[in-house]
Formats: structure tokens, C-alpha cells, sequence
């Protein structure tokens, strides 16, 4: 009799323990998923950064045959959001030559809504999207204005160690320009005999919209 009372007390305290660790995985799991969630949370930081690389006339377009593919350069800030969201503020600096006279600068300034795709890699891949204004500098007209601004963006980035992120981007601006009136001067065909004609005949002159995107190499300081 006290072998069976020992034997069913035994039993019990195995089933206790048991109960014991499967409630502690239970409790404990939640935790652990918060935790990563909160490390997660802890590297989505505002930061800032900069990028070098190439920028180039987008292909297939008018304006790839006229102007050659340049080095550019640009900065940019932005602030999280939750759900992988974020606000991304940038601007970059591009001057573009050609075999002709003709030469092209722009310095856009755009805001933009990324978002952060939600893949459990040490990559991070980055999908943008926003507008903005672009200071346009046309020669040999030396014409310089703001035009609107479409923006588009892709990244591919990892963080290093704790405060550092590198990766690649890669931007597409689309400038506009057909929303806008032909300049007066282009319209009255009046010139002195100091005007240069190329730049004075309105069959010569034609409002086109510009598109271009840069892939350049990234690097940001999380704050």
C-alpha cells in the first residue's frame, strides 16, 4: 500500500513539473515575441544621411538623347512612423553635360512617405513615393526656375552595429515642365541684333517634361 501511495504521489509531481514548464514556455514566449518587437521598434530611429553615385537620364526617354549620364550627390532626413512607415525628406545635386552646347542642373528638393517592408532580414528594403519642387538651371538659355516634382524611391540598406545604416538607393525624379506657359519672349518673335537666334526662334523652343534617376551608395547616422 505505501509503494502505491509513493508511486501515485511520484506520478503527481512529474505532471506538476510538467505543468510547471509548459505554463513558464507559455508566459515566456509572449514576452521573448514582445521583446523582439521592441528591439525592432528600438532601431527604427530618425536618422540622417547622404549618398554618392550615379545620375542619369532616364532611359528611352527624349532626355537621355540629349544629355550624358553625370556623378551626383544628395542628402536626405527621416522620421519614423509606426507600422514601418516613415517621412523622408531629401534633396540631391546633378549637372548635366551633353555634346552640345546644351547643359542641364537640378537640385530637387521632394518629400516622401516610405515604407519599410515587413521581411525578418538583416536587409531592409525601402519603397518610396512623394513630390516635390526642382530648381532647374538650362543652358546656354541660363534660364533657372522651380518645376514641380514627382518623386520615386527604392533602397536596400542594413544597419551596422547600432548608430550606422549603408546600402544602395536608387531615385527617380520626374520633373515637369509641360504644366507651364511659354515664356512671353518665346511667343512675340522680337529680337535685337544681340539675341542669339538659336535661343530667340519659338519654333526652337519646347516645353518637356525631364525624367531621371540616381543609384548611388548611402550611408546614415541613426539619432
Amino acid at each position: 500500500m505505501n509503494a502505491i501511495i509513493l508511486n501515485r504521489s511520484s506520478v503527481k509531481l512529474r505532471w506538476a513539473k510538467r505543468c510547471h514548464l509548459i505554463l513558464t514556455v507559455f508566459l515566456f514566449l509572449p514576452l521573448l515575441s514582445l521583446s523582439a518587437i521592441e528591439n525592432e521598434d528600438d532601431r527604427r530611429k530618425p536618422e540622417i544621411g547622404a549618398w554618392l553615385g550615379a545620375t542619369n537620364p532616364f532611359p528611352g526617354t527624349p532626355t537621355q538623347q540629349l544629355l550624358d549620364t553625370s556623378l551626383g550627390f544628395g542628402a536626405f532626413a527621416r522620421m519614423p512612423w509606426p507600422y514601418f512607415l516613415y517621412t523622408e525628406f531629401g534633396t540631391s545635386y546633378s549637372v548635366y553635360q551633353s555634346q552640345t552646347e546644351r547643359g542641364l542642373t537640378t537640385i530637387p528638393v521632394y518629400a516622401a512617405l516610405a515604407y519599410q517592408l515587413p521581411f525578418d532580414l538583416p536587409v531592409k528594403f525601402f519603397i518610396k513615393g512623394g513630390g516635390g519642387q526642382a530648381y532647374v538651371v538650362a543652358r546656354p538659355a541660363n534660364t533657372a526656375r522651380w518645376n514641380d516634382l514627382i518623386y520615386g524611391g527604392f533602397e536596400a540598406s542594413f544597419i551596422a552595429g547600432r548608430k550606422v545604416r549603408i546600402g544602395i538607393r536608387l531615385d527617380y525624379n520626374k520633373i515637369m515642365e509641360t504644366n507651364l506657359d511659354t515664356p512671353s519672349n518665346f511667343n512675340i518673335p522680337l529680337q535685337s541684333p544681340f539675341d542669339d537666334p538659336r535661343l530667340s526662334n519659338p519654333a526652337n523652343f519646347q516645353l518637356r517634361n525631364a525624367d531621371f534617376f540616381h543609384f548611388g551608395l548611402m550611408v546614415s547616422l541613426l539619432i
